[in-house]
Order: C-alpha cells, then structure tokens, then sequence
C-alpha cells in the first residue's frame, strides 16, 4: 500500500470516526507491540511501546478535546 492510498483512506475514515478515534486505534496497535515484546522478554521495545501507546492516547484526548464533532 503506498502512502498516497493511505492517506487516501484515512480521509474516508475521518468522516465517520474523530482523529482522536483514529490515534486510539494506533494506540491499540502499540499496545498488541508492547505485549509480544514482553512474552519475548524484550523490555526496551515492551517500554517504547506502552509510551508510545499512551502518548497516542492522550493526544487522541487532546484533539478530540480541541476539535470536537
């Protein structure tokens, strides 16, 4: 997929979630990261994980805050 297609389709996916939806999501993926990476014992990749996980989500909080429906 290139990243024309997928800007293409998270256009389409802002008109029926928020932008904070949308990094909620992404923060979701972190989150299924930061999991396998503690089953394999990798500390470092399971910590830059959960703070990527919750620096999405708070910024997710943010712009939905800022930029309400």
């Amino acid at each position: 997929m290139t990243e024309k297609e997928v800007k293409e389709q998270l256009r389409a996916a802002l008109e029926t979630l928020t932008a904070g939806s949308i990094l909620h999501l992404l923060s979701e993926i972190f989150r299924e990261e930061a999991e396998d990476a503690r089953h394999a014992g990798d500390s470092l990749a399971y910590r830059q994980s959960r703070n990527c996980e919750a620096t999405l989500f708070v910024v997710g909080i943010g712009i939905d805050s800022a930029r309400p429906r």
